[in-house]
């Protein structure tokens, strides 16, 4: 190689290292409040039931009941406290020591989380539903309290945080002549620009594909992102067996309802959760004219062996919906859902994990995971790892980029003039804007606007060195 070809290759590797840098640092501009956000109420939502225990103490805490009243009873007390309210779901105690959660609507306001000693059925107190700790965390992590705008968001943020970590892992690529130090091991006795960038990079080197699985087992949740994976139901027979992964059809003459509405009511009814992703998508059976009461949901449930700690009862929401009996005593392999008809308390459906596609296995694993909630504590206490060294990298990225800003600008990284984006890069970047479409539109937005700012740079940038 002559020393001319040297030169232009290293030219060319100097420029798509400014290239990748410039969009490692606007996707970080843009990702950093929300990626912040995640990590905090993603830890927080980690330990829910412990954090819910102890902050509601006075009211969960109860004295030890080893035969509790039938469900009925409970029920009886619950509407006798609350007249003119419905029931809307009743949830078992998750312990001998802790109270039944029973769920209702009153006439005016918002429903109510009620809190009932198993063994006398007194009411303790109420909580109303969507301003309950953790309900608030979740709605926070999943939606910024701001519904489906939110719901974007949060979908457009975390699609936007792969690449954050597909450009940093590239940044921080060690050359053939890297040390220890400083590539897998922070400089801590360092200063200045060489300590922040340590305390940056190896932490987020070390925590990158924990936070990328992080990222693609929530995205399944994200309202438009999820969706479209459960449409892969209407490709194949390999991605739509029986129940789940059946996307909503079309509304026009040939169907005439929407089979999905059921879930949708279900949930926004009883303000659930927890029931399993899978099990979102698939098509609710129709019920008759209801007669039966929870006494007989309670006694097919124990014929049945889910009438156990947490098992939830939801109460059919309009006419022709079912009960909805959803049993997740922990990790994805252990979840049951049944369907009972309340006309005669028929069990329409009983799904186990083994029913679910390969695909709902896969999602319902990662989901679990991701909450937390598979393998227990060790589970736990990694997913809090994870969020504490994303604070962290967060936090340092952000120490940088002020402390290398020039005074009243934006300090975004700068590129040869001469700079032509290679043909493997803009590969990547379709690909990437393919498998999350709002990525990709916010991408070619953004795009237009690097086109305008290096037409019109604000003042000098500075170069390309993190």
């Amino acid at each position: 190689m002559t020393a001319i070809e040297s030169t232009a290759d290293g030219a060319r590797a100097r420029g798509l290292y400014g290239a990748v840098w410039r969009w490692h640092f606007y996707a970080g501009l843009f990702v950093v409040p929300f990626l912040l956000m995640l990590a905090v109420t993603g830890a927080l939502y980690t330990f829910d039931d412990e954090i819910e225990a102890w902050w509601y103490r006075d009211l969960l805490r109860t004295p030890a009941c080893a035969a509790p009243l039938p469900a009925a009873e409970q029920e009886a007390a619950v509407l006798a406290a609350h007249p003119g309210a419905s029931v809307r779901r009743y949830t078992v105690a998750a312990s001998a020591a802790q109270a039944a959660i029973w769920t209702v609507q009153p006439p005016q306001g918002g429903a109510l989380n009620l809190f009932v000693e198993p063994c006398s059925a007194a009411v303790r107190g109420a909580v109303e539903t969507r301003w309950q700790l953790m309900n608030v965390v979740s709605a926070l992590h999943g939606e910024l309290l701001l519904g489906t705008v939110g719901d974007w968001l949060v979908e457009l943020a975390a699609s936007w945080a792969i690449v954050l970590l597909v450009t940093g892992l590239y940044l921080w690529w060690p050359d053939q002549g890297a040390r220890l130090l400083g590539s897998f091991i922070p400089r801590l006795n360092a200063k200045g620009r060489v300590f922040w960038r340590d305390l940056h990079a190896v932490p987020a080197m070390w925590n990158a594909l924990a936070v990328a699985f992080l990222l693609l087992s929530g995205l399944p949740w994200a309202g438009f992102w999820g969706g479209q994976l459960a449409r892969l139901g209407t490709v194949s027979h390999l991605t739509a067996p029986t129940p789940n992964f059946v996307a909503a059809p079309t509304l026009d003459n040939a169907v005439p309802a929407d089979p999905h509405a059921a879930h949708r009511a279900e949930a926004a009814a009883s303000d659930d959760t927890r029931i399993p992703w899978a099990i979102r998508h698939d098509p609710a059976p129709a019920g008759g004219a209801g007669r039966i009461g929870v006494a007989e949901v309670e006694a097919i449930a124990r014929e049945r062996g889910v009438l156990a700690p947490g098992l939830r009862l939801i109460y059919p929401s309009a006419p022709g919906s079912v009960w909805h009996l959803s049993y997740i005593p922990g990790g994805a392999t252990t979840q049951r859902t049944l369907y009972l008809d309340p006309a005669d308390g028929r069990v329409l459906d009983d799904i186990g994990y083994g029913r679910y596609s390969p695909l709902g296995k896969a999602v319902e694993w990662g989901v679990e995971i991701h909450l937390g909630r598979q393998f227990g504590l060790l589970n736990q206490l990694l997913c809090v790892l994870v969020c504490g060294l994303t604070v962290l990298t967060v936090v340092t990225g952000t120490v940088m980029w002020w402390k290398r800003r020039p005074a009243g600008g934006l300090g975004a990284p700068s590129l040869p003039k001469a700079y032509r984006t290679r043909a493997g890069v803009v590969v990547i970047a379709a690909a990437l804007g393919l498998l999350f479409p709002l990525m990709g539109l916010s991408l070619v937005v953004m795009l237009l606007l690097d086109g305008l700012l290096r037409r019109w740079p604000p003042g000098k940038a500075p170069a390309a060195t993190p």
